[in-house]
């Protein structure tokens, strides 16, 4: 049973990693295709990919801190201590609500700064506009799915200290590392784009964070990934 359970969190993990990434290549897709499409438009239409992505990601929380959960409880059969994670998965699920109208009073206010801005196209100076205070709902959801998440790889790192796993225990820490770079960024923004304190310097700045971060978290989980299949064979033994 605790392999299994070391295995479906493994799964948790590598659902997330992969519908991240087909999210990302999606959300690009649609502007790539928008941009080929009307090439003399300078307005895109930040609604429909922004809501289908906020809809489309909540199921894919669901989905994987529900996975988490119940690995995390199976695997406490073994340590007490590992059900951490398994509040952990539920402060993943707790951020939901918060991250979902954060993210969609955020995106109407990016469809303002397009509709009120006088500037033809999407330039750092139609950024500053006025936004909802529900807004920073959004930054909460983040530090709580970031705690979360956090809950999660230390439990992990915990997990492969226990067995001797070297891989999982590097994993966990770069997965840490990464996701406290990069979700902290994120949570940032909101706060820093409702004080126009966002300019073109440190948008860039931010920008190269946020990549610095996911890069750190993609390699750590995936390094993680591999840990977990091979210490689901060893727990199983």
């Amino acid at each position: 049973m605790s392999g299994n359970s070391v295995i479906m969190i493994r799964n948790a993990i590598l659902i997330y990693l992969l519908g991240t990434i087909l999210l990302v290549i999606g959300f690009i897709g649609y502007i790539a295709g928008y941009i080929i499409n009307q090439p003399q438009s300078y307005y895109i239409n930040l609604e429909r990919p922004f809501y289908a992505v906020i809809a489309l990601n909540s199921l894919l929380a669901v989905v994987v801190a529900v996975l988490e959960y119940i690995g995390f409880r199976q695997l406490s059969d073994l340590k007490v201590t590992y059900r951490i994670g398994a509040y952990g998965a539920v402060l993943q699920l707790a951020s939901l609500p918060f991250s979902i109208v954060g993210a969609i009073y955020y995106t109407q206010s990016l469809e303002n700064a397009y509709k009120v801005s006088n500037i033809s196209g999407f330039t750092m100076q139609a950024l500053p506009v006025k936004v909802n205070s529900l807004t920073y709902l959004g930054t909460v959801g983040s530090l709580i799915n970031l705690i979360g998440w956090l809950l999660v790889f230390v439990v992990l790192y915990k997990l492969g200290s226990d067995h001797g796993n070297g891989v999982v225990k590097t994993g966990s820490l770069a997965a840490i590392i990464g996701q406290m770079l990069a979700i902290s960024v994120v949570s940032y923004l909101p706060a820093a784009y409702s004080y126009n304190a966002i300019n073109v310097a440190s948008a860039l700045m931010l920008l190269i964070l946020i990549i610095i971060g996911g890069l750190i978290a993609f390699i750590g989980i995936i390094t993680l990934i591999i840990g977990l299949t091979s210490l689901a064979k060893v727990i199983e033994r």
